[in-house]
């Protein structure tokens, strides 16, 4: 991870601009709490200047026009189980959501605005405030020298979207679950992936990758010296530092997720192991997962485990399968151009990488591919 720890040590330097970057708010509420035709945002702003991976939110809420903005904190804190809202005599006190609190008094107050967008919010009366159509509502942890308006935020994650119910693919054995989300953020119509895994005992962020590479021929993975390098899943790939790099993340629903120190981490029962390719500016949480799919039919290659080495290769990599049918076999480029392509020869194939440009390439034997390198 001492990459990923060079790349953090930059985030410092951003302003709150760079995190516009990951979420237009009314574009983008992705937790919607209530029921009625009318809609109201509401953002609250620790102003603690976290990057982890933000510190202001968006919830959206829908009502039936009568609703203060006491009802929706209480219906939103309701229906969150990372939200925890404190209210007294009608006056916001505290508030704690995931790792971040505004605790009234020690040292700020919580001040509260209105507006119809993130950026025409002014003070208002509290609490009370009656709710409008398009309305939204803002709660600043400020020390008012002078108050501080919510700045824009990042989408709030509905908890329990996806659960270990919704999992198809389970891998390992054992008494133990938790979760395997991987998201190449490939953009706008894609989404992360999920596997579960079971395990003996205690796991890893690593040990989860292993075995979820182990069982699933359309899933690679390509660790080195405890850190996260590449993934590529279904024919897309996410190589380290082309152009961006892996950042890894814990979380015990869907809706805290924090960064971690990388593979090594543990994760408990129940929990969730996140990889997700981003830039850092911000890093991007793993989005909502859809599953991974499960197998349903064996192919030829299914009973042909493969070893690709030397990683990386120089002069000539090396193929080796346990069973001995010839395979169609192909080296892709990562702008989608077949450099090689061939049979298998047996139970070892070996192919010439000579000549090819150093980088990192696909390898496809069958229905398996691998991430391979050349040097």
């Amino acid at each position: 991870m001492n990459r990923l720890y060079a790349l953090l040590a930059t985030l410092s330097l951003f302003t709150a601009s760079s995190l516009r970057a990951q979420s237009d708010p009314m574009a983008h509420v992705l937790y919607w709490v209530g029921a009625g035709t009318d809609s109201t945002v509401l953002v609250i702003d620790f102003q603690d200047g976290s990057f982890d991976p933000g510190q202001s939110y968006a919830w959206g809420y829908l009502h039936n026009g009568s609703a203060t903005a006491a009802d929706m904190l209480a219906a939103i804190a309701a229906a969150d189980v990372n939200l925890n809202v404190d209210v007294q005599g009608g006056f916001l006190m505290s508030v704690t959501y995931n790792g971040h609190a505004g605790i009234g008094g020690a040292p700020d107050w919580w001040s509260t605005w209105s507006g119809t967008g993130i950026d025409d919010l002014a003070l208002n009366g509290g609490l009370a405030e009656p709710l409008t159509p398009g309305m939204w509502f803002g709660c600043s942890y400020t020390d008012f020298d002078p108050a501080l308006p919510p700045t824009p935020p990042l989408p709030a994650y509905e908890p329990f979207r996806f659960t270990e119910a919704d999992v198809t693919y389970w891998v390992g054995t054992g008494p133990h679950t938790a979760l395997l989300v991987v998201d190449l953020q490939n953009g706008p119509g894609t989404t992360a992936h999920a596997w579960g895994v079971r395990f003996q005992g205690s796991t890893t962020g690593e040990d989860m990758l292993q075995l979820v590479a182990a069982a699933d021929p359309l899933f690679s993975v390509v660790t080195a010296g405890g850190f996260l390098n590449d993934i590529l899943y279904n024919g897309e790939a996410g190589i380290g530092g082309n152009p961006n790099y892996w950042s890894t993340w814990s979380a015990t629903n869907l809706g805290n997720w924090s960064m971690n120190i990388g593979l090594a981490s543990t994760v408990l029962p129940g929990g969730l192991f996140g990889c997700s390719y981003t830039d850092f500016a911000p890093a991007l949480r793993p989005r909502y997962p859809q599953p991974a799919s499960a197998p349903t039919a064996m192919g030829e290659w299914a009973t042909d485990p493969l070893t690709v080495f030397p990683f990386p290769a120089t002069d000539m990599l090396h193929i080796a399968m346990d069973g001995h049918r010839a395979l169609p076999l192909r080296i892709v480029d990562l702008s989608g151009k077949v450099v090689f392509s061939g049979r298998t020869e047996g139970a070892t194939t070996s192919v010439p990488v000579s000549a090819m440009a150093r980088g990192v390439y696909v390898l496809h034997v069958g229905g398996q591919q691998r991430i391979i390198a050349v040097q």
